[in-house]
């Protein structure tokens, strides 16, 4: 991480800046300003990395991650991280897996039950309970146990609300199936999952709730084969965040009866009873959601079973504007402040204020190659044939093509000039952290003369002769999307001036159309960038899987040729390394797979995502944790009075 340099700014805002940091204000408070919202609290609804915000800070998982590593984790509710050598992860001779997790104890939630002298019981704050009142906790409410774990899990994948959530259905039945309402269905023999009947409801509870058992304060999960991104899947912000069973239920929750939980599934938002509530046993509580002025008030939680938060309070609150945003922090009135890339050199100019960049994320942006198209009332292929005037559907068939273009992007411009230098070329589907990624992996570079040597051969020699015009789609205000294509756009013309690369800039729900829920494809090429749900490689939601699978999610829209040679060239490799846990045998063919992706040309993989933070210089803390794409843990985060 580096503070940004910037020249000087005015000597009007200078003195403005001058004459607000001689103080600190709201002392004990971070006031955090974005022009996000939250959706929910709950974490078995939510699926977004806004909505994780709160979810990460009010509530507990099993496990966490080890700071910014994003495949290494440290104890939470589990007092161990299991492993293969601490017997904690166990291959059974049938091929299942089980995952072990012994329970930490006297973990409290916000609020816990107080049985009163007539029996009753109320859901009372922790922090503020007499000794008298302490000694009357009824036992399991609001204490974190291992039949929580089961619950928490049981209730995140059966209501099918989010596709996180759905994550875990995954885990549990390895991949078998991707949500809930596929396994109701399949077992019942119905279109819709509204047509099952309860028989079959009942059996599919009792298969999904036999795989999660609870000795004493262990909980294992067990899986019909190897799954290896399990433990990164439990340590996500989302449906693996642990609720109290008793209080969920008293609030209007799912009971826990596997005769019920039909009832529960897939709630609107304002029916949801974990909505706007929420009793975990995170390091904050939830103190005021003022919707109307769109802001959240977070307090330290002094019960938390580790170390009290240094912060006293967190305000989340959305401002959609700005210059609003950037006045009030450079006044001291706000400590982060989401900002607009363009202003981060001249608010690391501004005394008082630290801007942290070139953090890297977990997804990287190409350019993705389409093929077959679609040759109906396609503007976007011209003529449709190879004459000059157009490219045929088929055109991204031909590897030399794909490599040709490869070749024909200038990446060292793109990084150095319009990136600043603060990312690196991408080596494929994987990342830097993920496993898989190797520094030495063969990347292409800007070589007009391979280019020609690649374009030369393609379509028997008839494509340099003729040339080519076609358009290339990017999203509407993706700057460096559209560098990044005329770059590409000159690299072309320079190698043949037959090369015609025509640009144009649509509204997601356009691009969207040209590329989604439909048999062929209508786009030859586009820039994106797509990311994995979890740190391994691997599995339904994997970096590797995401780009090189049959049935993965790039190759859902690229079209059939594209399946066609991810099943082909890619699938075996893909399912050998993830049929093992071990990750020495592993990781040589992730490697393996990242160097294909060179090879075979698939997508001309451009730079690595980067994300930057501003704030007050008298913050500090905070960790950077790509696969959560960068969402605030408030944990660790201290504001000095200097």
């Amino acid at each position: 991480m580096k503070r940004a340099v910037a020249a000087s700014l005015g000597l009007c805002l200078g003195l403005t800046a001058a004459s607000a940091i001689a103080q600190t204000k709201n002392p004990g408070t971070f006031v955090f300003l974005w022009a996000s919202d939250v959706q929910s609290f709950d974490p078995a609804y939510i699926a977004d990395t806004p909505s994780s915000y709160g979810v990460l800070n009010v509530y507990n998982r099993l496990l966490n991650f080890k700071g910014s590593e994003i495949s290494e984790f440290v104890p939470a509710l589990s007092t161990e991280v299991p492993s293969l050598e601490n017997g904690l992860i166990v291959e059974n001779d049938d091929g299942s897996v089980s995952y072990s997790f012994p329970m930490r104890a006297d973990v409290h939630t916000h609020y816990v039950g107080v049985k009163g002298d007539d029996g009753s019981i109320s859901w009372e704050l922790y922090d503020e309970l007499s000794e008298d009142k302490m000694a009357a906790i009824e036992p399991g409410y609001g204490e974190i146990t291992a039949e929580d774990v089961k619950y928490s899990l049981l209730r995140a994948m059966l209501m099918g609300q989010s596709w996180m959530s759905n994550a875990i259905t995954e885990v549990v039945t390895a991949g078998e199936y991707n949500s809930i309402a596929t396994w109701v269905k399949e077992v019942g023999g119905v279109e819709d999952i509204a047509d099952a009947s309860p028989e079959t409801l009942r059996e599919v509870y009792d298969a999904l709730a036999s795989q999660i058992v609870v000795e004493g304060d262990t909980v294992t999960v067990t899986i019909p084969s190897s799954f290896p991104a399990t433990l990164g899947i439990m340590a996500l912000p989302f449906g693996t965040s642990i609720v109290d069973a008793e209080w969920t239920a008293d609030v209007g929750g799912w009971d826990g009866d596997g005769d019920t939980w039909y009832e529960y599934y897939r709630p609107e938002l304002s029916e949801d009873a974990l909505f706007d509530v929420e009793n975990g046993s995170g390091p904050f509580m939830l103190e005021e959601w003022d919707k109307t002025d769109r802001r959240i008030t977070l307090k330290r939680f002094e019960g938390y079973w580790d170390e009290p938060a240094s912060l006293e309070r967190v305000v989340i609150r959305t401002v959609p504007e700005w210059t609003t945003r950037r006045l009030q922090l450079i006044s001291g009135d706000a400590d982060f402040v989401e900002t607009p890339i363009e202003f981060l050199e001249e608010m690391a100019a501004t005394e008082g204020v630290k801007v942290i960049d070139g953090l890297p994320k977990v997804f990287g942006r190409g350019l993705f190659f389409f093929w077959p198209l679609d040759e109906v009332d396609n503007p976007a292929i011209g003529s449709g044939q190879l004459d000059g005037a157009g490219i045929p559907p088929d055109f991204f068939a031909d590897l030399d093509v794909r490599q040709g273009f490869s070749y024909a992007m200038n990446y060292d411009i793109l990084i150095d000039q319009v990136l600043l230098g603060k990312t690196v070329q991408s080596h494929g589907p994987t990342v830097r952290g993920i496993m898989g990624y190797r520094e030495d992996s063969p990347v292409y570079e800007w070589d007009p003369e391979k280019a020609t040597e690649h374009f030369k051969a393609a379509f028997d020699g008839k494509l340099w002769d003729v040339g080519f015009e076609m358009t290339a789609y990017v999203q509407e205000g993706a700057t460096n999307g559209v560098a990044a294509l005329s770059i590409l756009q000159q690299g072309l013309q320079r190698i043949n001036p037959k090369f015609k690369l025509k640009i144009q800039s649509l509204p997601p729900s356009s691009l969207s159309a040209l590329r989604n829920n439909r048999e062929v494809p209508a786009a030859p090429m586009m820039y994106m960038g797509w990311g994995p749900d979890y740190s391994d490689p691997g599995g339904p939601l994997g970096a590797a899987t995401y780009y090189l699978s049959p049935t993965g999610l790039v190759a859902g829209f690229s079209g059939q040729g594209y399946r066609d040679l991810m099943s082909e060239e890619f699938e075996p490799l893909l399912d050998e390394a993830w049929a093992s846990s071990d990750p020495e045998v592993r990781e040589p063919i992730y490697a393996k797979l990242q160097e294909m992706s060179h090879d075979f040309a698939t997508t001309i993989f451009l730079y690595e995502e980067f994300g930057f933070i501003v704030v007050r210089d008298n913050i500090d803390g905070y960790v950077h944790n790509m696969i959560t794409y960068g969402a605030w843990d408030f944990y660790p985060v201290t504001k000095s009075n200097d």
